[in-house]
């Protein structure tokens, strides 16, 4: 499979763009990069001084809006492909599944939900998806949680076109997994992991 995946900023950031024939990014999904909340997860007794050194050292991670955790709540609810949409000081909003397209083939209506975040329990990250193992982190346990208003607070999805389905465009959101964010995409309200050649644009 090869694909062609466009960043929001396509004009910007892409060798040998036609500038003439600039990619709409809006056309396909209204994302912005800009200031928001982002949810860090840090290790109790830890400092959190900046993104890069929080995944650097292993100190924790970041949730942003428009990403998609594997996540668990209080309640016992797990939600594996939802979007993170909203972010305040106590509360996280998401998707109940990956987009309308997926919830219709549950027999679902999509929606959106609103948890506190006290009552975000667990976190997995995927480590081998051929066996399907994970490394659950203990949410209420073993981290603490600050909001914190950055610039580039979303990381707003990528637009796939599939080459071998006639130049068909996908938005892909990013997925958090042990080795770091992979995309995820829905075809007939399934939701995929991307393999192949990718092509940045």
């Amino acid at each position: 499979m090869s694909v062609r995946i466009f960043s929001q900023n396509a004009v910007n950031d892409t060798l040998k763009t036609n500038i003439e024939e600039p990619f709409d990014y809006k056309k396909y999904y209204d994302c912005d990069f800009g200031e928001g909340n982002v949810l860090i997860i840090i290790k109790k007794g830890k400092e959190f001084t900046d993104l890069k050194d929080l995944r650097k050292s292993g100190k924790g991670f970041a949730v942003k809006m428009e990403a998609i955790y594997s996540m668990e709540f209080a309640d016992g609810q797990r939600y594996e492909s939802s979007v993170v949409k909203t972010i305040t000081q106590d509360s996280i909003s998401i998707t109940n599944f990956f987009n309308e397209n997926a919830a219709k083939l549950a027999g679902k209506p999509f929606k959106l939900i609103t948890y506190p975040l006290s009552s975000l329990k667990y976190i997995r990250f995927i480590n081998d998806r051929m066996l399907s193992l994970y490394n659950r982190k203990n949410i209420q346990k073993d981290f603490d949680l600050i909001v914190k208003k950055m610039e580039q607070a979303k990381m707003c999805p990528a637009v796939l076109q599939f080459k071998e389905r006639n130049g068909e465009m996908k938005v892909c959101h990013f997925y958090l997994t042990s080795q770091g964010y992979d995309l995820l995409y829905e075809s007939n309200g399934r939701v995929y992991y991307l393999e192949g050649k990718v092509e940045w644009k």
